[in-house]
């Protein structure tokens, strides 16, 4: 039994590592947050809770934003190893045949 081929679509590929892209810029620029005093709140407490939303957001999508930059890169090397590999592979076939 001969070993299953390896597909890939390139497209896909380069278009993940774009659409990372987008989404970690999209998260690192989401700042319209703030914190709100005790007359917007209407309550000590209610502003106390958005404001300690508001910091365990910031630190969350800090980390999401590495996460999603860290996929976009994986998706942009795999794209150009692939791409690299499928050309070395065609050159080795067409020297083959020469």
């Amino acid at each position: 039994m001969g070993a299953p081929d390896l597909t890939y679509d390139s497209d896909r590929l380069a278009n993940l590592s774009t659409q990372m892209g987008t989404i970690s810029g999209n998260l690192h620029d989401d700042r319209d947050l703030k914190s709100y005093d005790v007359e917007e709140a209407g309550h000590r407490k209610v502003a106390d809770a958005i404001d300690d939303f508001v910091n365990d957001w910031d630190d969350k999508r800090n980390k999401l934003v590495e996460k999603v930059d860290a996929l976009a890169e994986m998706a942009s090397t795999s794209h150009e190893n692939f791409t690299q590999v499928d050309l070395d592979l065609a050159a080795a076939l067409t020297t083959e045949e020469q």
